[in-house]
């Protein structure tokens, strides 16, 4: 049976091309802390932190960058040959996350807010510094770039080896 499916390569080379164009068309670096703060900045009127700086403007292009990565992934999916659908599974994690699917997604619920205090704290999540701040041989990035991976490893061998 001759199955399409999008190789990562193909993304790999696309989101190069994606991170250079859009920093000479816009000028500024992708990345997609900023439009989370744009739609906390829509939940949560009466907090100033996401009315303010950056989060001013509330349709600006990180907004709809963020807003177009469920959809490309929708795009991808739709145009591949492979039976898919929404699920919790995940994969070698299901051995150290809660066993509902209720309390799995109050977990990672939770480590998404933790993911983004340390955004803010870094000026820029993972996308931004290692992705876009590495393509553009910043050196702050390239640093947290490396952080983020270390950190990564060693939490992993301190999840499935101990």
């Amino acid at each position: 049976m001759d199955v399409t499916v999008w190789s990562g390569w193909i993304a790999g080379i696309a989101i190069g091309l994606f991170v250079v164009l859009h920093f000479w068309l816009i000028g500024k670096p992708a990345g997609c802390s900023t439009g989370y703060g744009n739609v906390c900045g829509m939940l949560c009127k009466k907090v100033r932190y996401y009315h303010e700086g950056e989060y001013e403007k509330k349709s600006n292009i990180k907004l709809w960058f963020l807003v177009g990565i469920p959809i490309g992934g929708l795009l991808a999916a739709l145009t591949s040959d492979n039976a898919w659908q929404v699920s919790f599974d995940m994969g070698m994690y299901e051995q150290i996350l809660p066993g509902s699917d209720a309390a799995k997604a109050i977990w990672l619920m939770f480590g998404g807010m933790l993911l983004g205090f340390g955004a803010r704290l870094a000026g820029a999540c993972t996308t931004g510094h290692a992705l876009v701040g590495g393509a553009m041989l910043n050196p702050p990035s390239l640093l947290a770039g490396a952080v983020f991976f270390a950190s990564a490893l060693i939490t992993t061998q301190l999840l499935f080896n101990t």
